[in-house]
């Protein structure tokens, strides 16, 4: 009789705990890892008076970034300054150059 009566309650006891994981009623938020929310920084830029004369391969000859090949350093040229798609450079403009950085994550621990 004994072991009729611990065998039910240890069947009980596993069914519940059974129940319980598969059904989720422990709250899942607590074993929840927390996200971060993250975001790029952009590429650093130098602003630069132009003089007349000047052309893009000029002003970055001047001021050369090794590490940004030319394609990808005139897309940021003219994501930068957009004005300049149409128009050439004149001179005593102020106009942004792309120099390149390290690429770095600013992460925020988010709390629910």
């Amino acid at each position: 009789m004994r072991i009729l009566l611990l065998a039910a309650l240890l069947f009980v006891t596993f069914h519940f705990i059974r129940l319980d994981l598969v059904e989720g009623t422990i709250p899942l938020a607590s074993f929840a890892k927390e996200q971060q929310l993250c975001e790029e920084e952009e590429a650093d830029a130098i602003p630069v008076t132009t003089v007349d004369g000047d052309t893009i391969e000029t002003l970055f000859a001047l001021y050369p970034d090794p590490e940004l090949g030319f394609i990808d350093r005139l897309s940021s040229f003219y994501s930068l300054n957009p004005h300049l798609q149409n128009q050439k450079i004149i001179g005593g403009e102020k106009i942004m150059l792309p120099l390149s950085r390290p690429l770095t994550e600013k992460c925020i621990d988010s709390e629910r």
